[in-house]
């Protein structure tokens, strides 16, 4: 029986969202040796329906959908399901491609994965470096849905559970408080150095612009010394959770119990 993974994208009129799928689809094969297709929700190509098409061209028989979200949310609720050919609430169904019947398997988004939370913590125990008071600031997107909050908010939680203390949330829209304030909060609160973990898939306008901008840092710097009320403080910028390779093994735990490990 032909098995295969298929990780699904959301798309981007930029080049960062397809790129960052394409290198964790290669992460993937390096590590499994298995049949990975990718397939996008909207704007870049393959879509979905195209590489379900090839998929039961191929003859797949069995395919583990694993969405390349941070959280839950509309496109994983309504625009997806129908494409993998689920219905309304469905995780898992035989479906029917063109003739051909294949098993679908259709996975949770990874910000809820307890694995991300290590990525996190190797991240900010590797930007680690001044002597003082250390915040971390996770950034979100921003959601008029909860589901974009309540992943940012589990993280800090769980952060916090690991012995890290000085953990807040900060949004670039939508949401509040907008990372700025934060960080005012935090200058205020005596922090010498903030870590901030941007929880997004692949850069683009908003981690090279916006939230640069709401940071106090210059545009594409990592690294930048702030000035508050007389006081400087050390900020550094992650790149974001998508594209770091360590993701690759998150993604391997969600399948592996569909192919042992």
């Amino acid at each position: 029986m032909s098995k295969a993974i298929l990780i699904v994208g959301h798309g981007s009129r930029l080049s960062f969202n397809k790129m960052t799928l394409e290198a964790q689809a290669d992460n993937l094969r390096r590590l499994r040796n298995e049949d990975v297709y990718i397939g996008f929700n909207e704007t870049s190509f393959p879509t979905i329906e195209d590489t379900m098409v090839e998929m039961a061209d191929n003859g797949v028989d069995e395919v583990v959908a694993v969405p390349f979200f941070i959280a839950s949310g509309l496109h994983m609720t309504r625009d997806i399901p129908p494409k993998l050919g689920l219905k309304d609430g469905e995780r898992e169904a035989v479906v029917d491609v063109k003739g051909k019947k294949m098993k679908m398997y259709f996975e949770t988004p990874f910000g809820e994965d307890p694995n991300l939370t290590d990525i996190l913590c190797e991240k900010i125990d590797e930007l680690s470096s001044v002597k003082g008071k250390r915040g971390i600031l996770i950034m979100g997107h921003g959601s008029r849905l909860n589901y974009n909050s309540e992943i940012m908010e589990l993280n800090a939680k769980r952060l916090r559970e690991r012995g890290y203390d000085n953990v807040r949330v900060g949004y670039n829209e939508f949401n509040d408080p907008k990372v700025d304030i934060v960080v005012k909060e935090m200058v205020d609160d005596g922090t010498d150095e903030i870590i901030a973990l941007p929880l997004f898939i692949a850069s683009g306008a908003h981690l090279s612009r916006d939230l640069p901008y709401r940071l106090g840092i210059p545009e594409n710097t990592d690294e930048a010394v702030i000035e508050h009320d007389g006081r400087k403080i050390v900020v550094k910028y992650a790149t974001p959770v998508g594209g770091d390779p360590r993701l690759c093994g998150v993604l391997d735990k969600k399948i592996e119990k569909y192919y042992g490990a």
